[in-house]
């Protein structure tokens, strides 16, 4: 199966192969080929020809240790900024990053998603002015911060229930197609797309539960007077 990913911009980047053959398709658009790299930028989101998502979470490592540079300067102990300060500046600057794109690279294998967890753990540590060997689940609790895959399973959740309710998106159908399904629970050694883990961590039918209400046909004003 070949896969492309088109970007509008003076030329295509990629075209992924995922069959078995070792060799590189040759695909012609508009009268030039499509050259094969290792991995592209679509969006912000880093895709790599296996769909790892390993290199975005290096990249996303490199970036937030750069704003962890920043936040070590404004935590001083002497004139930095006090705790809740800190707090904010590690959501505006450092959680922020993390949140962008989970849904996508959430699917990554469990032993890349805990180099995130070692970025929230040091910036919380800054935060707080705790150790180092603090334990992250103290960390969590005292700056009321989620650990990062849970938040990244409450995104996930989010996004799901609001696609669930436009079955009109293009995306829909790529989610929420079950036909997947049975054969990932044959093999639970591999990590599901977004729609079946969802699935498995909601209330069972409740993506497809639809909400009904009859809406009044006088104004409001007259519905409040009356």
């Amino acid at each position: 199966m070949v896969s492309n990913f088109l970007l509008l911009k003076q030329y295509v980047c990629i075209s992924a192969d995922f069959t078995n053959s070792h060799q590189d398709p040759v695909l012609i658009l508009n009268g030039s080929a499509i050259p094969v790299v290792e991995e592209t930028k679509f969006l912000g989101i880093i895709f790599d020809r296996k769909l790892s998502s390993l290199p975005h979470i290096r990249h996303l490592k490199d970036k937030c240790t750069k704003a962890l540079n920043l936040l070590r300067v404004v935590a001083h102990t002497t004139w930095g900024a006090d705790q809740q300060t800190l707090i904010h500046l590690y959501r505006s600057l450092i959680r922020s990053k993390l949140d962008y794109g989970c849904v996508v690279y959430g699917s990554a294998r469990g032993s890349y998603l805990r180099i995130l967890d070692l970025i929230q753990n040091h910036a919380l540590c800054l935060c707080l002015g705790a150790y180092r060997t603090s334990p992250s689940s103290s960390l969590s609790v005292l700056a009321n911060e989620p650990p990062v895959y849970i938040r990244q399973k409450r995104l996930s959740m989010q996004y799901c229930l609001k696609l669930s309710s436009t079955a009109q998106n293009p995306a829909y159908s790529g989610v929420f197609a079950g036909k997947f399904k049975l054969a990932f629970d044959r093999k639970p050694n591999q990590i599901p797309p977004l729609g079946i883990r969802v699935n498995r961590t909601c209330v069972p039918s409740a993506l497809s539960r639809k909400i009904l209400c009859r809406v009044p046909s006088l104004p409001l004003h007259k519905l409040v007077a009356s």
